[in-house]
């Protein structure tokens, strides 16, 4: 399995050119919160998000002021990608060894929540979510969870195919071929 390190300050960099930051807790709440209207479904804590933020450096991303969207990435240690493949992955409070702490190797990425309140908010949400996969982690495999008939059609656009025998509803798709370019 193929490991990569992550370069925070060129995340960061795309992040923010699609308006996104890091978000503080009471931003990460009220995206969670947001994210549960959208979803009808119940979301991570802020508490546990702030938490995993601590530790990766790049979890808890948000939009708009007020928050109008919210992109929860969690970067996977190589027995992260296992849990989430074998289904003992739990989102919400995941392991310590499953998580890619800030300056570790990176197996995969776990895509938590991705939503926006309006058309603006759902575009910069599904740009920032194509371009950070592509440009900083093509090299691992990405994982979702389809949590509405929209969010599989989005994951689907995106070349994500749903997997058997992992977390329920999970979706997700293997590393990007690279160019030759990339390689060298």
């Amino acid at each position: 399995m193929s490991e990569i390190l992550i370069d925070y300050a060129r995340l960061a960099k795309r992040a923010d050119e699609f308006g996104f930051r890091r978000g503080e807790f009471l931003e990460l709440k009220a995206g969670l919160r947001l994210a549960e209207e959208l979803t009808g479904q119940t979301m991570a804590t802020p508490e546990s998000i702030t938490w995993i933020d601590s530790l990766t450096g790049m979890t808890g991303w948000v939009t708009g002021d007020p928050v109008d969207g919210i992109f929860i990435s969690v970067p996977l240690s190589s027995a992260g990608v296992a849990a989430v493949r074998d289904g003992s992955f739990v989102p919400a409070w995941p392991s310590l060894g499953h998580i890619c702490c800030e300056g570790e190797p990176c197996g995969g990425i776990y895509i938590g929540v991705y939503a926006g309140a309006n058309k603006e908010a759902r575009r910069r949400v599904m740009m920032a979510a194509a371009v950070i996969r592509v440009d900083g982690f093509a090299s691992v495999p990405c994982f979702a969870r389809g949590a509405t008939e929209d969010g599989k059609r989005s994951m689907a656009s995106l070349g994500f195919q749903p997997i058997e025998g992992g977390l329920s509803d999970l979706w997700g798709q293997e590393p990007l071929p690279q160019s030759r370019e990339d390689a060298a």
